[in-house]
């Protein structure tokens, strides 16, 4: 989504299975802060970073879903209208990591081929 030449807004959303960091990581990324306490996600949190790229002004709607089994019917609907996906693992959790290609899907499936990074 484009405000003006020098200004964009981006939806990214944040998926992966409960529990691998997803709120953690983002809540770093967006405020400088991190807790190490573990707080379920109940559907969807948002929060946004802005940032300045080659003279662009770039606003950052991060978008952090479930991931939780009883709440896929409502979070995939929070990631329509994406224009990029983060798919998140543990390395603690090789479950997390043997599920990145069904994330992967479940975006897919709701948002055609957008850039999507697992890590």
């Amino acid at each position: 989504m484009s405000l003006s030449d020098d200004e964009v807004a981006l939806k990214i959303v944040v998926v992966g299975n409960g529990g691998v960091g997803k709120s953690s990581l983002i809540q770093r990324f967006a405020t400088g802060l991190f807790t190490q306490e573990y707080k379920k996600t109940i559907g969807v949190d948002f929060l946004q970073r802005s940032l300045s790229l080659a003279g662009i002004s770039i606003n950052l709607m991060l978008w952090d879903t479930a991931g939780q089994e009883e709440f896929h019917s409502v979070t995939r609907a929070y990631y329509r209208g994406a224009h990029g996906a983060v798919i998140v693992y543990s390395r603690d959790d090789p479950e997390s990591f043997a599920n990145v290609e069904d994330w992967k899907k479940r975006v897919s499936n709701e948002c055609g081929e957008i850039p999507m990074d697992g890590g």
